[in-house]
């Protein structure tokens, strides 16, 4: 298995803050086997891949069937253990935590887009905004940690608005 990417939507929402791509025959053919769960910001991108079962596995995941520009399929929510699941024209199986794709509103015609995830220090502000008053916080910590707390804070209904600032600068290759 490869790098860490994280996974947005086209309205920049993060599908997953980790996805991990298996893109040989052994990472397919392991896939979460072993794991006691996947966490709600991780994911598992399968790809060439059209089809998964969930044999031997020890909890349900939603499944996500892409082209091969990342654009959704179909959408197969709650699949529990000892399933399989498949489609039709399918380049692409991404593996989430159960209640993902529901949480983060995924459908047919959504298209996906991989973004590096980059564990570099970083500088986040946060602005918690109640009524007429503001509070800001400071924090530093790595980009990708940076984009799971936006994750989660994007779940809540609270006036919270973040900024995260690289603390590094990298030359374009």
């Amino acid at each position: 298995m490869r790098r860490l990417y994280s996974l947005r939507d086209e309205r920049g929402g993060v599908i997953c803050a980790r996805c991990t791509i298996a893109d040989t025959s052994l990472s397919r053919l392991r896939g979460l086997l072993g794991r006691d769960e996947l966490e709600p910001d991780e994911g598992l991108l399968l790809t060439p891949e059209s089809s998964v079962h969930t044999f031997f596995m020890r909890f349900p995941i939603d499944v996500v069937f892409l082209e091969a520009d990342l654009t959704v399929l179909a959408v197969r929510e709650h699949v529990r253990p000892w399933r399989t699941a498949g489609h039709r024209g399918s380049r692409s199986v991404l593996e989430l935590s159960a209640g993902t794709c529901k949480r983060r509103r995924l459908r047919p015609g959504d298209r996906l887009a991989l973004d590096d995830c980059v564990e570099d220090d970083a500088s986040v502000m946060l602005v918690l905004r109640r009524g007429d008053d503001s509070q800001v916080v400071f924090g530093r910590g790595s980009l990708a940690a940076a984009t799971r707390t936006i994750s989660a804070m994007s779940e809540l209904d609270v006036g919270v608005s973040a900024v995260v600032l690289s603390d590094t600068t990298r030359k374009a290759s």
